[in-house]
């Protein structure tokens, strides 16, 4: 059997093992650069519970909220933007694992979401959690025929696809190469209104462009605060304030600190260990 090593898990090993599965909860916002990209030869699923992860499957965005499963092929690139109140399962398998790989996403090498009711998504839990502790106690066995029942109920490839002018929107919010735009800027470059932007964005993720354009950019200041020598005042700029006495009330209004404060607490982290 192949080894899977999450790219999360550096410190695990899984020899022996054909799958991967692990319980996640986290009630705090995650910053991007805590996940960064990453390609592993195992495909990769997050269910979740509760809470939204929004990544990058090969240059394409992908917003998984509560309910839902994402199913990400082996050897695509992916990475994690942000998440926020999450709770569900995460983990990996190989094809040759499993019992049945007659499933058509299985080699259609694009990623699939499934959206489960609430008494289906209980239900997928109750499997999952069963999973966690076969996966502890190292049985195999179960977790093939586990999810063997799991793939069963995840749809062809093409169902459910997010609106083209959404994905364009969240391509431009996460390209880090650009600084940041208003809602009425990236709603100028789709050539739409920002009423419309934000209607479609809404309808899609429950949350407007506002809120995702406010996610990025403290996401982004997290990263340059931890990873640059930039001043506070040139972070600001970089992710599109013009007024750093602006960006010191919005960041502290979101994080509960200020840019300073934040550095510095990183720097103390890194210094004691725990980044």
């Amino acid at each position: 059997m192949k080894r899977v090593i999450p790219y999360w898990e550096r410190g695990g090993d899984w020899t022996n093992h054909g799958f991967f599965i692990k319980h996640v909860e986290s009630k705090l916002p995650v910053e991007a650069t805590e996940i960064p990209q990453t390609t592993l030869p195992c495909f990769t699923f997050l269910f979740l519970l509760e809470g939204e992860m929004l990544a990058d499957i090969n240059g394409e965005p992908c917003l998984c909220r509560g309910g839902q499963l994402l199913l990400i092929p082996a050897n695509i690139p992916f990475s994690v933007h942000h998440y926020t109140d999450i709770v569900g399962y995460t983990g990996g398998f190989f094809l040759s694992a499993l019992r049945d790989i007659s499933y058509p996403f299985l080699t259609a090498g694009k990623p699939v979401m499934r959206t489960y009711w609430f008494d289906s998504a209980t239900f997928i839990a109750q499997i999952m959690d069963r999973m966690v502790a076969a996966f502890a106690r190292g049985d195999d066995g179960y977790l093939s025929r586990a999810f063997d029942l799991l793939l069963y109920s995840v749809p062809s490839p093409g169902e459910a696809k997010a609106h083209p002018v959404v994905n364009r929107f969240f391509e431009l919010l996460f390209d880090r190469s650009q600084v940041l735009d208003s809602v009425s800027g990236y709603a100028e470059r789709l050539n739409i209104s920002p009423s419309y932007l934000n209607k479609l964005v809404r309808t899609q993720t429950r949350h407007s462009a506002m809120d995702w354009v406010e996610i990025s950019r403290v996401n982004w200041a997290k990263s340059l605060l931890k990873d640059s020598d930039l001043s506070v005042g040139e972070v600001s700029v970089a992710v599109g304030v013009d007024d750093p006495s602006y960006f010191t009330r919005f960041f502290r209004k979101t994080t509960g600190m200020t840019p300073s404060e934040f550095r510095h607490r990183m720097v103390r982290n890194k210094k004691d260990g725990k980044q």
